[in-house]
């Protein structure tokens, strides 16, 4: 069994707050459209609070990038929207929306034939002239079948146990009319435990009250579309039978969870219907009826307990406007909150649980820390920084191979930061370590502080355990690299044996400013890489 012993040089104090933990309820900065004062909700909006007839401020601007979930490659002409205004990103997947009405909550959906659509909601829009960056993985469409839909039909997607079963003569036309022709089923499988941001909306399911936390256990994108190419949906009174193939970082999957569908005009999970496990694993299912397509969810709400920290820049100094996010490490969901004047948040987790935090600021990033969840709220002693390198990488993973290992060769010679020697933030190599995984899909967490000039870090992924199975290719594993704002994201490259075990996935080099150029390598080896800074004499930028 191994035993990674520098866990304990990161291991974060975390003091019991004074209020115990919250219920249900999310406690999420995000208020959706028609929730709690709806969208956009900031002051001037017409039927919101603020004087009445106030124009709404339109100068709110997101910037990202849209990327292929299966190889990282940016996916151009995706279309991108928020209420009105709209764009459509670039050859690289890049996008900038601009002229966006400011509000406490702002809905994005991200659309493209072949793909399943997307969407995201902030809560970083709200003051004058407010900027964010949210980058969005898409999910090519994995299974298409064309067919009489005269007759029954089971579509099942090759390699999972996701299907649909239609019976004969089911769908519609959206005036009610029966097809003619054939038609054409899309299903694509959305899999949380891998990637947790590949997921429609912020993991928040409609309640009478406050939007609640959920988690999932696997989700199915399904729609169907007439020779023309017009939607259509199930008739009335008609049911189908669909199978979700589990996906969660929990220990153990539940023996009955609700069924959820995602519903694009307010960002929120509706609870409909419920869906039972069963078959023999690896090829279990979650099986329930549905009575229209969309993305359905296996979902369960559950009670929260809140982190509460506070964010600084590197200068020590507080930072209002912050977006913190949590993100499950024993379980597949998220949760986020905005910090306030002082520069102090209370972000929502799944109560007695594993996650880690980490906050943003348009291109800034800061270190993440881990947080072993109880019954009660938790303070994260000392606050996250915001660093002024604003690198980090992040590697995830599915369930096997058990355990992957992020590796960074620094400035330095004989600088080489992992799980036995994790770094540090404060002093040189100016490079953390933040958060290690054991025991399947990560996330491994790597922040830059500060960058040297004129020197080459080196980031690979060591195969620390044993078991090959599909090795990092099949897993899929995947590295997330955020540099001053722009995404890059790496699969795993072809020519992965038993035998190789190292991924060298990037070099990142600097210039006299500091400036960082990423050149991928995106080769297996048989031994790890070396590294090429010959010195120990870094000159870092501040």
């Amino acid at each position: 069994m191994k035993f990674k012993i520098a866990m304990a040089a990161v291991a974060v104090a975390l003091a019991v707050a004074a209020c115990g933990g919250g219920g249900g309820g999310s406690g999420f900065a995000f208020l959706p459209p028609g929730q709690n004062g709806g969208d956009p909700g900031g002051p001037g909006d017409p039927g919101g609070p603020g004087d009445p007839g106030t124009p709404a401020r339109k100068d709110a601007k997101v910037t990202g990038r849209v990327t292929n979930a299966l190889d990282g490659a940016g996916i151009a002409q995706v279309k991108v929207t928020a209420g009105g205004v709209s764009t459509t990103t670039a050859d690289d997947g890049s996008y900038a929306l601009e002229g966006i009405t400011n509000g406490a909550s702002v809905l994005l959906g991200y659309e493209k034939s072949g793909f399943a659509p997307q969407s995201r909601a902030t809560a970083a829009l709200a003051a004058a002239e407010a900027s964010t960056v949210i980058n969005i993985p898409m999910l090519p469409v994995a299974f298409s079948d064309t067919f009489n839909p005269g007759a029954a039909r089971d579509l099942a997607v090759p390699g999972s146990t996701a299907m649909v079963r239609l019976p004969a003569n089911a769908l519609r036309r959206a005036d009610g009319s029966t097809p003619t022709g054939q038609v054409t089923g899309r299903l694509t499988p959305i899999a949380p435990a891998t990637n947790v941001n590949l997921m429609p909306g912020n993991y928040l399911a409609a309640t009478s009250g406050e939007p609640a936390a959920m988690e999932s256990f696997g989700a199915l994108d399904a729609s169907f579309v007439d020779a023309d190419g017009a939607p259509l949906q199930l008739a009335q009174g008609v049911s189908a039978t669909v199978r979700i193939a589990p996906s969660s970082r929990s220990a153990a999957l539940p023996p009955t969870v609700p069924l959820f569908f995602y519903n694009t005009a307010t960002g929120l999970w509706v609870e409909e219907g419920s869906a039972s496990l069963q078959g023999t694993a690896p090829n279990q299912y979650y099986e329930g009826t549905v009575t229209h397509f969309t993305t359905w969810n296996a979902d369960q709400i559950y009670n929260t307990v809140r982190v509460n920290g506070c964010v600084q820049n590197a200068a020590g100094q507080r930072v209002a406007g912050a977006v913190v996010a949590s993100e499950g490490k024993s379980y597949s969901g998220v949760g986020s909150a905005v910090t306030d004047a002082e520069g102090n948040f209370s972000v929502p987790a799944k109560r007695s649980s594993a996650a880690f935090v980490v906050a943003s600021k348009n291109a800034e990033l800061s270190n993440a820390v881990n947080v072993d969840l109880g019954e009660q709220d938790q303070s994260i002693e000392g606050c996250l920084t915001l660093t002024s390198a604003a690198v980090s990488i992040k590697l995830t993973w599915g369930e096997t191979p058990r355990d992957l290992d992020a590796h960074t060769l620094g400035a330095n010679l004989g600088e080489h930061i992992y799980y036995v020697s994790q770094g540090s933030l404060a002093t040189a190599p100016f490079v953390n370590l933040d958060v290690d995984d054991t025991s399947s899909f990560g996330p491994e967490y790597t922040t830059f502080a500060k960058l040297a000039r004129n020197r080459t870090y080196r980031f690979f992924v060591h195969r620390y355990s044993g078991d090959f199975g599909s090795g990092q290719t099949g897993s899929p594993a995947r590295v997330e690299l955020n540099n001053r704002g722009a995404q890059a994201v790496y699969a795993p490259p072809a020519g992965e044996t038993s035998s190789t075990r190292y991924w060298h996935v990037f070099d990142l080099r600097t210039d006299d400013s500091c400036n960082a150029t990423i050149v991928p390598i995106q080769k297996f080896l048989t031994e790890e890489p070396p590294p090429l800074n010959t010195d120990a004499n870094a000159q870092y930028c501040n």
